[in-house]
């Protein structure tokens, strides 16, 4: 039996600059010439255990007790023990201990100091460092040890108790998260989906071919302009080689592949989880499909990226649509086409898109990304609206003027929408101006509301508008 013991070390959230400060002096170590006036009497012995002149290191603050179990921790590890990362409910990194020292100086040049001036001076120099693939839960680690999640501090674990963790590289997590890319330019998703004629049960994956297994659980995200996550489910087998492939591929599909047999659960065609929310979300704002789209199938996602998703999705459609209703597609509104020139039987004539050079203007008022809704019917016709803001649950039909002749075809494109594609949205006509007041009249009849610009600025018949486009509390 090994005498090493185990340390198992909180890496901090955001707040503490623990992502920050294990990115900078872990994954890219710490040049030693840097820090080598203020190491004193630790510099051979860095010099020596690090000879390429990077040193890997961590640091904790100090504790004002001396039995608790961050005390014990520091007081008590030694070179050799083994080191456990800890963060979003997951272990993520392990390493060996190679030097423990105290130096209040080295730790500010390195991390600085805490809102409360202490710094990180109990420093640990690290060797053999390795990040997981995916991340091991947290009670897989800390109920054979007595523990619960989370774990709030720094604790030191001896041999003999450690020893019934077994082999951590064995463990099999259950389940584990994954992200699956769908890259429309080269697989059809959207005509997949509107189709709704097949399942999709299987993908391709390229890596992790040993971790994939049955019951782990993935997310299906569709890169692009649309980009975000689209549909949840559970990965049904381990991973195989297939020789048929479908008829969706725009490029020529590979002879053969890797792939993982799957099966849906969750479907969020007509509301996905948008690339720009998860952005904004601190629990998912690191994931590696943010950091590295180029990156190869699966993506691994910790347990907190992934609540991120099942909590977003927790409302979503849990099945196809049938044959007999309309398939839902929701899509950013996309770019204003550049002005082009045409020719007709009067000469030539340029086009110039205004309709959507307004919608354009209301998202950059509003100061977030708009969507549309693209709805196949049972029939095979299509229908696209202008704007579907998410929301509000509101149905948008833009016009390039206050024309009674357009008014009047707005109100009837937006009856058709809302019939076939929501109808539990609310409805409004967006004008590049005030129109007659015979029109305002008209749309308050039926109940629509009116949003309209003057002076660079939208109003709205219903409601203020603030910069950011929620209606101002009366």
């Amino acid at each position: 039996m090994t005498n090493a013991q185990l340390v198992l070390q909180p890496r901090g959230g955001s707040r503490h600059n623990g992502p920050q400060n294990f990115e900078r002096s872990v994954r890219r170590g710490v040049r030693i010439a840097d820090i080598a006036s203020e190491l004193g009497d630790d510099l051979p012995a860095l010099s020596r255990l690090f000879p390429d002149g990077t040193a890997r290191l961590w640091g904790s603050t100090p504790t004002a007790s001396t039995g608790n179990a961050k005390a014990v921790a520091l007081r008590d590890r030694r070179a050799g023990d083994r080191i456990l990362f800890y963060a979003d409910m997951g272990f993520f990194a392990e390493a060996t201990i190679l030097h423990v020292f105290r130096n209040a100086d080295v730790a500010r040049a390195v991390w600085g100091a805490d809102e409360e001036g202490a710094t990180w001076e109990h420093i640990v120099a690290l060797g053999d460092v390795q990040e997981y693939e995916s991340p091991i839960p947290a009670d897989s680690v800390l109920t054979p040890l007595g523990l619960s999640a989370p774990l709030r501090s720094i604790t030191l674990i001896p041999a003999d108790r450690h020893a019934r963790l077994g082999d951590l590289h064995a463990e099999q997590a259950s389940p584990r998260y994954w992200l699956l890319q769908c890259n429309p330019a080269v697989w059809d998703v959207w005509a997949w989906w509107q189709d709704n004629t097949m399942e999709l049960d299987r993908w391709t994956v390229a890596i992790h071919h040993q971790d994939l297994r049955p019951g782990d659980r993935f997310a299906f995200w569709i890169s692009g302009a649309a980009a975000g996550v689209y549909g949840l489910g559970e990965i049904t087998s381990a991973v195989h080689r297939a020789t048929n492939f479908d008829s969706y591929w725009k490029e020529q599909p590979p002879s053969e592949a890797d792939v993982v047999d799957l099966r849906f659960d969750r479907y969020l065609f007509d509301a996905p989880i948008t690339k720009e929310r998860l952005q904004s979300d601190p629990d998912f704002a690191r994931a590696r499909i943010l950091r590295m789209p180029g990156g190869a199938n699966p993506f691994p996602l910790t347990p907190a990226e992934w609540h991120v998703l099942e909590a977003s999705a927790a409302h979503s459609r849990t099945n196809r649509p049938r044959r007999s209703e309309t398939v839902l597609t929701s899509r950013p509104v996309g770019d204003v086409p550049e002005d082009t020139t045409s020719s007709n039987n009067g000469g030539p004539r340029t086009v110039t898109y205004p309709e959507a050079r307004l919608i354009k203007q209301y998202s950059e008022f509003l100061g977030r990304e708009l969507r549309c809704l693209v709805g196949r019917l049972p029939t095979g016709e299509e229908l696209v609206c202008d704007v579907f803001d998410d929301r509000q649950t509101m149905i948008i039909e833009a016009k390039a003027s206050t024309s009674r002749q357009d008014v009047r075809m707005a109100i009837g494109q937006l009856l058709d929408y809302q019939h076939h594609l929501r109808p539990d949205a609310s409805l409004a006509v967006l004008l590049p101006a005030r129109p007659a007041p015979s029109l305002i009249d008209l749309l308050k009849a039926t109940g629509m509301e009116l949003i309209y610009c003057e002076d660079g600025t939208f109003h709205s018949t219903r409601a203020p508008l603030t910069a950011q486009g929620a209606p101002v509390e009366r």
